[in-house]
C-alpha cells in the first residue's frame, strides 16, 4: 500500500497476525477442536469464542472463514492465494460479515442481520457472521437473535467473540459451541518475540524480551505492541536493555522494588522518601508506582508460602511469581522477614491508595504519605503485642487443682508500693498494766496449736501484723486475701518467719499464694522473710476472719467464742469452733466473765452462720471467693 508515493508502516501485531490455525500461539485446544471439526465435517452452526484480549479470537474467526471458503477447501490449511482467501484477509469478502457489537447493538441491527441471513453467499460456500464483543448487545437484540441462532439457514455460521462471557445470556451460550482462548505462557511468548525480533532485525537483549513477556500479561497483541515500541530504541551498536524498557513503560526496576520494601520493613522513612523522590524526578507516574509496589508485596506473600514449604528453587518460585531469577532469589530471602498479616494489610492499603491517587489533584503527596504510613504501621504492632499478652495470660491459667485455678505468682517488684501500717510494727500495742490477762487456751482438735507465741506482747504483735498483712493483700493481691481470710489463720511470727495455719485439703492452693504472702511480709517488715504453711485437722470448721478494714467486710468473733476455756476444749468434740484457730485476746480478770458456752459441733465450710451478721459477711466471703479465686475466675492483682 502507498499514499502519495510513501509506503505506510504496518504495526507488528497486524503484520504478524495469524493466517492459519497452526500459526495461533498458545491456543492448542482451540486449534485442535477447529481442525478436527473441519476435517471430519462436523462443523457447528454457532461458535462462542471467549478469553482475554489479544489471544486470537477474531483472528481465529477469520481463519475459520478462509478454511471453509477456500477453493481447495473446506480445509484446515487454506492456500492464501485464491480469490476467497485474499478477499477475506483484506476484509472485503461478501461472504463474511464482521459486526462490532459495541456500535451495532440495537434490536434494529439484529433484525437487519436476520433479514440478510437467508441470502445466498456471493462466490462462497459458507456465509459467516462474526459478531465481535457480543456482550455489548442489548437484551432485546439477544432475544431477536435467539431463533435464528438456534436454527440458522444452511451454510450460515455464527461466530460470537467476547472478553466477558458472564454478560452473555445463558440462552445464547446454550445454543453455541464454546471455545476458551487462554493467556499465552511467558516461555512461549518470549520465544515467539525472539522470532519476530530476528525477522525484523531488532537488536534487543533476552532479559528485555522476558520483561516484555511479563508486562504483556499473556496477551500476544500487547506483547507485539511493546516490541514494536521498543524497536524504536534499537540500534546495532546498543541493543535495547531492561532499563530502556522500564523508562519507556514508566515502571519500577526490580532492584528498586526490593530495596524499597527493605526500607519499609526497617521503617526507614528517610530512605523511602529518597528513593521515591528519585523515581518521581525521572517522571514516573505515582499511580503506576503504587500499583508496582502492591504487585511486589503480593509477590512477597506468594514467596513466603513457597519458602515455608522448603522449596526455594527459582523454577519452583517462578510458577507463582513472574520475575527474573535475580528478583526471585531476592524476594525468597526477603519474604520470611515479613508477617503475612502485615503483607496482606499493606497490599489492601496500597490498593486503596492507588484509587485515591488516580482521583487526586496531588498524587505525589498521597503516595509519599501512604508509603510513610507503611513505615509506621502501629496498628500491626499493636495487634501482635495484644496477641502476645493474651498468650501469656492463657499460659498462666493452664493449671487447675481441685477445681481452683493455680494462678502463677505475681512478679516481685523491685520497689513495692509503700503501705502505711495501722500500728507501727516496731511499737506493738501493749495491754493496760493495771489489768491481768489470762493466757490463751489451746484447742486440742487443732494440730498444731493455733498459736505458739508466749506472752501478751507476742500475741498482740501477731494479731496486729496479721491485720496489716490482710490489709496489704486486699490492695495488692485480692485472690490471696480472699483465700487467707476464709481458710487460714496466723500461728507463729518471728523476726524472719511467719507460720500460717490452713484448712485441710487446701494446702496446694495456699502454697501457690506463698510468693504473694512473702512479698507482703517483706514489704511490711522491710527485711527478708519466709512463709511456712501448716495444715489443720481435716474436720476443722472454717476459721473466723480477722478484724480488718471495713472494705474487707469482716467482723470480729463474739466474746463467747474467744473465751472458751481449755476444759471445754479438752472435753469437746474433735472439731472446734471457728474461733479455735484464732489467737485469744487478753481479757482482764476484773471484767465480768460470761458462763462458758458448750463447744459447737463440727460443721462444714458452707454451714449457715449462727447470727444474722455472720450470715451477711459469710455470704459476702463466699461470693468474693467465687468471683476472684473460684473455678473459671479471672486473675486480679
Amino acid at each position: 500500500m502507498s499514499v502519495d508515493g510513501l509506503s505506510t508502516y504496518k504495526p507488528l501485531y497486524l503484520k504478524y497476525r495469524p493466517q492459519a490455525l497452526d500459526q495461533l500461539v498458545g491456543q492448542a485446544s482451540a486449534t485442535r477442536t477447529l481442525t478436527n471439526a473441519i476435517e471430519n465435517n462436523r462443523l457447528s452452526h454457532a461458535y462462542l469464542f471467549t478469553g482475554p484480549r489479544g489471544t486470537g479470537k477474531t483472528s481465529s474467526a477469520r481463519i475459520l472463514a478462509k478454511s471453509l471458503n477456500c477453493e481447495k477447501g473446506p480445509t484446515a490449511t487454506p492456500c492464501h492465494t485464491c480469490t476467497q482467501c485474499i478477499e477475506i484477509k483484506e476484509g472485503v469478502s461478501p461472504a463474511v460479515f464482521e459486526l462490532d457489537a459495541a456500535s451495532n447493538n440495537s434490536v434494529d441491527d439484529a433484525r437487519t442481520l436476520i433479514e440478510r441471513a437467508p441470502l445466498v453467499a456471493v462466490g462462497g460456500r459458507f456465509k459467516l457472521y462474526i459478531i465481535d464483543e457480543c456482550h455489548m448487545l442489548t437484551k432485546e437484540a439477544f432475544n431477536a437473535l435467539l431463533k435464528t441462532l438456534e436454527e440458522p439457514p444452511s451454510n450460515v455460521v455464527f461466530v460470537l467473540a467476547t472478553t466477558e462471557e458472564h454478560k452473555v445470556p445463558q440462552t445464547i451460550v446454550s445454543r453455541c459451541q464454546k471455545l476458551m482462548f487462554r493467556l499465552v505462557s511467558q516461555v512461549e511468548l518470549a520465544a515467539y518475540l525472539r522470532q519476530i525480533a530476528e525477522k525484523e532485525n531488532i537488536s534487543i537483549e533476552d532479559e528485555a524480551l522476558e520483561l516484555i513477556a511479563r508486562r504483556s500479561g499473556g496477551g500476544l497483541r500487547d506483547a507485539l505492541g511493546l516490541l514494536d515500541q521498543a524497536s524504536l530504541l534499537s540500534s546495532p551498536e546498543k541493543p535495547v536493555s531492561v532499563n530502556d524498557l522500564l523508562s519507556l513503560m514508566g515502571a519500577m526496576h526490580e532492584d528498586a522494588l526490593v530495596s524499597m520494601s527493605q526500607h519499609i520493613m526497617d521503617r526507614d522513612g528517610q530512605k523511602v522518601l529518597s528513593e521515591l523522590n528519585a523515581l518521581l524526578i525521572e517522571g514516573r507516574e505515582p499511580a503506576v508506582l503504587c500499583q508496582e509496589m502492591a504487585l511486589h508485596f503480593l509477590n512477597l506473600t506468594k514467596a513466603s508460602y513457597v519458602v515455608e514449604s522448603g522449596s526455594v528453587e527459582p523454577a519452583k518460585l517462578g510458577e507463582v511469581v513472574i520475575g527474573s531469577p535475580k528478583y526471585l532469589a531476592a524476594i525468597a530471602e526477603l519474604a520470611p522477614k515479613f508477617d503475612r498479616i502485615e503483607l496482606a494489610q499493606m497490599i489492601e492499603q496500597l490498593d486503596r491508595l492507588e484509587m485515591t491517587i488516580r482521583r487526586s489533584t496531588q498524587p505525589a503527596l498521597h503516595l509519599e504519605m501512604g508509603l510513610l504510613a507503611l513505615c509506621h504501621r502501629h496498628e500491626f504492632l499493636m495487634v501482635r503485642e495484644l496477641a502476645s499478652r493474651v498468650a501469656k495470660l492463657e499460659s498462666a491459667l493452664q493449671g487447675f487443682e481441685g477445681g481452683v485455678p493455680m494462678l502463677a505468682a505475681a512478679p516481685v517488684h523491685s520497689a513495692p508500693a509503700p503501705v502505711k501500717p495501722a500500728v507501727p510494727v516496731a511499737e506493738p500495742v501493749k495491754a493496760e498494766p493495771a489489768k491481768e490477762v489470762e493466757k490463751p487456751s489451746v484447742s486440742a482438735a487443732a494440730e498444731p496449736a493455733p498459736m505458739q507465741a508466749t506472752g501478751n506482747d507476742a500475741i498482740m504483735e501477731l494479731e496486729v501484723f496479721w491485720e496489716q498483712l490482710m490489709e496489704y493483700l486486699s490492695t495488692h493481691s485480692m485472690p490471696t486475701h480472699s483465700v487467707l481470710s476464709v481458710h487460714a489463720a496466723p500461728l507463729q511470727l518471728s523476726d524472719s518467719e511467719l507460720v500460717v495455719g490452713i484448712s485441710a485439703g487446701l494446702q496446694k492452693t495456699v502454697e501457690a499464694k506463698i510468693p504473694h504472702i512473702k512479698n507482703a511480709c517483706e514489704a511490711l517488715r522491710g527485711k527478708p522473710m519466709s512463709v511456712r504453711v501448716k495444715p489443720m485437722a481435716k474436720d476443722a470448721p472454717r476459721p473466723a476472719a480477722p478484724k480488718t478494714s471495713p472494705r474487707e467486710a469482716v467482723t470480729a468473733p463474739s466474746p463467747a467464742r474467744q473465751e472458751m476455756s481449755s476444759d471445754d476444749d479438752e472435753s469437746g468434740a474433735a472439731g472446734s469452733t471457728s474461733a479455735a484457730l484464732r489467737p485469744k485476746m487478753p481479757v482482764s480478770k476484773n471484767e465480768a466473765q460470761p458462763s462458758p458456752a458448750p463447744p459447737a459441733p463440727s460443721a462444714p465450710r458452707n454451714a449457715v452462720p449462727e447470727s444474722d451478721e455472720d450470715d451477711k459477711y459469710g455470704t459476702l466471703y463466699q461470693e468474693a471467693y467465687k468471683l476472684f479465686d473460684g473455678p473459671g475466675s479471672r486473675r486480679i492483682g
